[in-house]
């Protein structure tokens, strides 16, 4: 007889192997057995008290029989049957074993007891018996139903919660992109960016759309041989590096790698009108992509305490046709795939890869019916659906934030099945626009604030991932735990000591005062004492409260070139390109060019935040012990910590208004602005040329991130 069954269902019996830090593979029994070892009694796993062993039941001898009666008493011998030895464990065997057995009980004659030498004469052998056509019938139907009893109980599929990521966890799967005529992804206008933080093109591009296929790989660490070690009780973990230079923290590391076999690109550029007023974007034409193959690599590490990411790198390389690109960033805390998106729409960027399955429904039940919200997303489980040879819970899902802000629409189906802690299947359809245009009933208000999240364009995303093969690992990660001599923030940040509070004072500009640089911004605004004719705009400004909010310079030999942006009170603004040689002097000042802009900066000098002097920024940069990366032959500077020949200077101050947002929503979610250093150099190499970029919050001394992009020339 079966060992008595548990009250409860699957999905409880893992919930309690979680709470006593148990594994959860494994079939019903397999958990019951689990949790007793544990040492949790007989009723807490569903089983009732242990009973007197029961009689073993009379055998029921079955046989199949046409209207002649027939017995085999003498032909076949009786064999009584012995208590079983070995118990059935699963039960779905014993359903299937009852459904077999009630399908031949129910089709059989009955019985007639007849002498046995009567019998005798009667009697058919096993052959002649399976060529009655009767019982041909009876044996098909037996077998036909038993067969789909054992498909049905099979493939019914039991609720169960997600399960939770293991230190060496992987899955294999395949990528296909585009949807029916429509690209993998197409990009206008301002979502350019995202297609041009990989290549880089001197065109006036205002539309691209990407094609492809291929193969990923997503992947947990399971981090070995750390140096310094890792806490034994967190092995697993590696050791990450901060916005602040320090490395002492430990994260998770999730790494995923796209291989794409097919990556076909194209492009439309800006053409003039018929009107001539403003150039426009023609419809994108068939024929037009550029075949090319590519390879991307992405890895985030989580902080184990906060459970936060704090940096996200990428590593991409692409052949199409001739040309070949390769390009490298990392950022802290924000960035992405997606860039900044994802900081103004959380949850966005798990449509780029397999979604974790936890992410999205953390402890949730997934069963018919069953519904919720979770990181932007509205999920609903639809129902059982096949996948393969498997059935799967296929779950639809819809991003609230971009619906309800009328920004366009972002769907996923995800089918999830109980061993996979990432979606065994998901497809994923997005446009991404902020005109209003791809919803109805938009209220101004929605309208507004798409206007000031997004940028001019759209964006569309249409790809399907299948999961091949999986690989899990053994223990499960270690979020939430804190560990000995964790980073302190208040410990790593600039001192407030070393902010200078310009806006309100009214100084014309962010403290500079290099010691590494001949031509500071202090210097360099001395010039407008002697080139004020040539620029009276930003005269006038910078004499009514005006400041500057952009400033780019750019030094060869004794020489150096400066690009000021300025913004009027009245929220006029625009530029002054100049350079100074020596000292500043009206023969050392030389005018260049001046310009206007349209809508792009905000005159707001109460949100202009305290920041720290560009020189303290540099000696920060510039300590290989921070940030060694920056420094060598292929960052900003040499061995000796000096800047490379050729290296680029740049401020932003951005403030609640501006037309910059994009970096400011990156930074700062109050209405207090922003102001970054960035560091740029360009040199080449053989074919190539490379260009590396690194920004940091001026506030705090927190880096942004940094990006390297290379192409054949």
């Amino acid at each position: 007889m079966a060992d008595e069954t548990s009250s409860l269902t699957v999905a409880k019996l893992k919930a309690l192997c979680v709470i006593n830090d148990l594994a959860t593979s494994g079939k019903k029994a397999e958990l019951v057995e689990r949790l007793l070892e544990a040492g949790l009694g007989r009723k807490e796993v569903g089983l009732s008290e242990p009973e007197s062993e029961p009689e073993v039941e009379e055998e029921v001898v079955l046989s199949l029989e046409d209207e002649t009666t027939i017995s085999m008493e003498d032909d076949v011998p009786t064999v009584e049957k012995e208590p079983q030895e070995a118990e059935q464990e699963d039960d779905d065997e014993d359903v299937l074993e009852a459904v077999l057995v009630a399908d031949v009980v129910d089709d059989e004659p009955e019985e007639v007891f007849t002498p046995v030498e009567s019998k005798r004469q009667d009697v058919k052998t096993l052959a002649d018996m399976v060529k009655d056509p009767k019982v041909i019938a009876v044996i098909i139907v037996s077998l036909f139903l038993g067969a789909a009893g054992w498909w049905y109980i099979n493939s019914s599929l039991e609720p169960f919660t997600a399960e939770p990521l293991r230190y060496g966890d992987s899955v294999q799967y395949t990528i296909s992109g585009g949807l029916g005529n429509d690209p993998a992804i197409m990009a206008s206008e301002g979502f350019l960016d995202f297609i041009f933080d990989y290549i880089e093109t001197e065109d006036e591009v205002c539309r691209v759309f990407v094609d492809y296929d291929g193969r990923g790989t997503l992947s947990i660490t399971d981090g070995e041989n750390q140096q310094p070690p890792v806490p034994d009780n967190l092995e697993g973990a590696v050791r990450s590096q901060g916005a602040y230079g320090d490395g002492g923290w430990l994260a998770v590391e999730i790494s995923n790698l796209y291989e794409f076999d097919k990556f076909n690109v194209g492009r439309n550029l800006y053409t003039p009108s018929v009107t001539g007023t403003e150039d426009v974007c023609k419809d994108a034409e068939s024929g037009v992509y550029k075949p090319g193959e590519a390879l991307l690599t992405t890895k985030r590490h989580v902080e184990l305490n906060e459970e936060v990411t704090m940096s996200t790198e990428l590593d991409f390389s692409a052949t199409i046709e001739n040309d070949r690109y390769q390009s490298y960033a990392k950022t802290f805390g924000v960035g992405g795939l997606l860039g900044s998106l994802d900081a103004v729409l959380p949850g966005v960027s798990l449509m780029l890869q397999p979604i974790e399955l936890q992410d999205l429904f953390a402890t949730d039940v997934i069963e018919e019916g069953a519904s919720g919200e979770r990181l932007g997303w509205r999920w609903r489980v639809v129902g059982q659906d096949t996948l393969g040879d498997d059935m799967a819970w296929k779950i639809a899902a819809t991003h609230v934030d971009v619906e309800r802000l009328c920004l366009g629409s972002a769907t996923m189906e995800i089918w999830a099945e109980e061993d996979n802690p990432w979606a065994s299947k998901q497809t994923v359809d997005v446009i991404i626009s902020n005109d209003g245009s791809l919803q109805t009933d938009c209220s101004p208000f929605s309208e507004a604030f798409g206007d000031y999240l997004l940028p001019e364009g759209e964006l569309e995303l249409h790809h399907t991932f299948r999961a091949t093969k999986l690989d899990r690992g053994s223990k499960v990660l270690d979020l939430g735990k804190s560990y000995d001599n964790r980073p302190r923030i208040n410990q790593l940040a600039l001192d407030e000591g070393l902010q200078e509070d310009w806006g309100s004072q009214e100084k014309l500009h962010p403290p500079d005062n290099s010691t590494m640089r001949q031509h500071t911004l202090e210097k360099a605004m001395q010039c407008f004492d002697y080139i004020g004719g040539s620029a009276s705009g930003a005269n006038a400004a910078l004499d009514n409260d005006g400041y500057i909010w952009r400033g780019l310079d750019q030094r060869s030999g004794s020489t150096t070139q400066w690009n000021v942006s300025w913004v009027h009170p009245d929220d006029t603004s625009g530029w002054v390109l100049f350079e100074l040689t020596g000292e500043p002097t009206s023969d050392n000042c030389t005018y260049l060019d001046k310009g206007s802009f349209e809508e792009l900066a905000s005159h707001n000098r109460e949100s202009i935040p305290s920041v720290a002097n560009m020189s303290t920024l540099e000696q920060r940069l510039s300590d290989t012990n921070r940030y060694p990366q920056l420094s060598g032959s292929e960052g900003v500077f040499d061995s000796s910590g000096a800047y490379h020949e050729g290296t680029r200077i740049g401020f932003l101050v951005a403030v609640p208004g501006d037309g910059a947002n994009d970096l400011l929503g990156q930074l700062t979610s109050t209405s207090v602005g922003a102001t970054t250093l960035d560091l740029s150099r360009t040199w080449e190499e053989g074919n190539w040329e490379h260009t590396f970029a690194v920004a940091i919050d001026a506030t705090d001394g927190r880096v942004v991130g940094w990006t390297k992009l290379s192409q054949v020339v």
